[in-house]
């Protein structure tokens, strides 16, 4: 599941303002030692597990060599159970014209009088697309402009333009919003060289990762006209300020300048061997066979990060941050960091230091991928098929902003409407008492499942009654305003903005979510296979209906921003 709470959505103002390299080929991967069954076990999750959530797959970021060989196991197991390719050309993959850019650090170090201004230092610098040229802050003085409230009596427009504008957010910790003014053209800052976000000290350390990794984003998916640009977008330590004005940020009154920056912040960009993995298991009747239940998840994960020692950063993650990525990190008390002591204590008696660097991903989102190879398996190998066709995307570029599912929904390889449904798998292999405070064999999160269709929402309540797999749904996560808002963070939000009825299931958020301990030792395989059995069965349900699931909900604006 993305992670992008508080800078893509701080950050849309800035968006709304504003041919590839070719996929290696797919090297065959071998089976899981001692082959898989046609049943969904445990046994043969982990089997796919150990190989998919390897360090050999280097964490999967979309686009990487690691990416490219999860997609090549992927590929290779559909050709072995004989589903047909949905891919291009005939293949079992698709190509995301992906590009990843980065900032030039060699070139970015910025000089304002006698200030010195580092990259990822004393300043982060963020460009919420490519596509769209940022205007050069060379020459440019800051100015500050104070709060949300001061800018209501900014001078007018033209005085600012070309200038680059200091911020002072109210954001908290946790924020999903900076709360900053209108940054379009007609907005009360107008034609702006740049805007500098600080006193959000927290966020930043929450997100310095973040920002300081590659972005990606689909190269044909902006059409920018001519002459259109963006203002520079800086987030800037309170420290910083005082290094800029020669005096802090609370005796800065909004109009004052600092010298003109010297220097010029610059991304540059490369476009990336991006797949999607498509394939169909044809319906057994010819009469529904042209229509399709898809099931999808995400097959790529964060990549590789700084290294940590594992059992640490477990333990920190325990106390202070009990659902990884999703909570932000500070200092501990002196109780807490007395508990991370004793945790990391008690590992140490059982094994020496772990130094690992590469998120594995196996929950997030091994678990989802591989539970959609185990239905593959059990549809193509059990018994009768289903009626309707079944389709399975392994989307790329999840967490990178859903890019993978944005290209397929857009670029469909089956008919659009004829998608019945979509049913959505992403993170179902946890969710016991450690993980959620409700926690346990019966957790599972569900989102989405009556926004437009109730029936869909009715059909997974009664294949978990009829099939007694005792789940014990949570709605929580799916309310209108969510701050989490899951259910405009994984893929099937690109599936229901077209009016495809969807259900998104999760075992939830943990620990090691978005961390280099998201490893295949923390899974409960039994439960996992018991998700997996449920997800197949409700597919099964759909598509073996008399009709199409009914829509009774409004359909929204495909190319509207999504909303929980």
């Amino acid at each position: 599941m993305r992670l992008t709470r508080f800078v893509a959505p701080a950050l849309a103002t800035l968006a709304a303002a504003c041919g590839g390299a070719r996929p290696p080929a797919p090297t065959p991967a071998a089976a899981p030692s001692g082959g898989t069954t046609p049943a969904i076990t445990p046994a043969d999750l982990k089997a796919r597990i150990s190989i998919f959530a390897d360090d050999s797959m280097l964490g999967r970021r979309a686009g990487t060599v690691g990416n490219v060989r999860g997609n090549a196991y992927i590929a290779a197991e559909l050709a072995r159970l004989g589903l047909t390719p949905m891919g291009d050309g005939g293949s079992f993959l698709q190509r995301v014209p992906l590009t990843s850019y980065a900032l030039d650090s060699g070139k970015a170090t910025l000089h304002a009088g006698s200030a010195s201004l580092a990259p990822f230092t004393d300043y982060f610098a963020y460009q919420p697309t490519f596509a769209v040229p940022a205007r050069p802050i060379a020459g440019a003085p800051v100015v500050y402009v104070g709060g949300i409230a001061d800018t209501a009596a900014l001078p007018p427009r033209d005085s600012l333009k070309g200038k680059v504008v200091l911020f002072r957010s109210a954001a908290a910790a946790g924020s999903s919003s900076l709360g900053m003014p209108d940054l379009g053209p007609q907005g009360r800052l107008g034609l702006i060289a740049g805007i500098a976000v600080t006193e959000i000290d927290p966020l930043l350390e929450q997100f310095a990762d973040y920002l300081r990794s590659p972005k990606v984003e689909v190269k044909q998916a902006i059409d920018v006209p001519p002459g259109v640009t963006q203002p520079r977008m800086l987030f800037v330590p309170t420290a910083t300020v005082t290094k800029l004005y020669g005096k802090p940020l609370d005796q800065l009154r909004p109009g004052d300048a600092s010298p003109p920056l010297d220097g010029e912040v610059a991304f540059s960009g490369t476009d990336l061997p991006a797949t999607n993995v498509v394939a169909v298991l044809p319906g057994s009747d010819p009469a529904l066979r042209g229509q399709y239940v898809a099931l999808g998840a995400h097959d790529d994960a964060i990549g590789i990060v700084k290294p940590v020692d594992h059992d640490s950063l477990r333990a920190y993650n325990t106390v202070i941050r009990p659902r990884g990525g999703n909570d932000t990190p500070r200092e501990p008390s002196a109780a807490e960091a007395a508990r991370i002591r004793a945790m990391v204590d008690s590992m140490r008696k059982l094994h020496p230091a772990r130094v690992d660097s590469i998120v594995n991903g196996a929950d997030d989102d091994g678990s989802g991928s591989m539970g959609l190879l185990e239905i593959a398996e059990a549809m193509a190998r059990q018994g009768q098929r289903p009626r309707r066709s079944t389709l399975f995307v392994w989307h790329t570029g999840e967490e990178s902003g859903l890019q993978g599912s944005a290209w397929f929904t857009d670029n469909p390889t089956v008919p659009r409407d004829s998608i019945v449904a979509q049913i959505n798998i992403d993170m179902i292999a946890r969710g016991g008492p450690g993980d959620v405070p409700a926690g346990g064999p019966a957790y599972l999160e569900v989102l989405g499942s009556r926004r437009l269709s109730t029936e869909l929402g009715d059909l997974a309540e009664q294949v978990n009654a009829d099939g007694k797999f005792g789940f014990k749904f949570n709605y929580e996560f799916d309310a209108n305003g969510h701050p989490d808002q899951y259910y405009c963070r994984s893929d099937h939000a690109n599936y229901a903005r077209y009016g495809i009825p969807i259900v998104f299931f999760s075992t939830g958020s943990h620990r090691d979510y978005h961390q280099p301990t998201d490893e295949a030792e923390y899974l409960d395989y039994d439960k996992y296979a018991r998700v997996v059995r449920y997800v197949d069965t409700l597919a099964t349900k759909v598509a073996d209906l008399d009709h199409r699931v009914v829509v009774d909900k409004p359909k929204p604006d495909p190319k509207a921003p999504c909303k929980q």
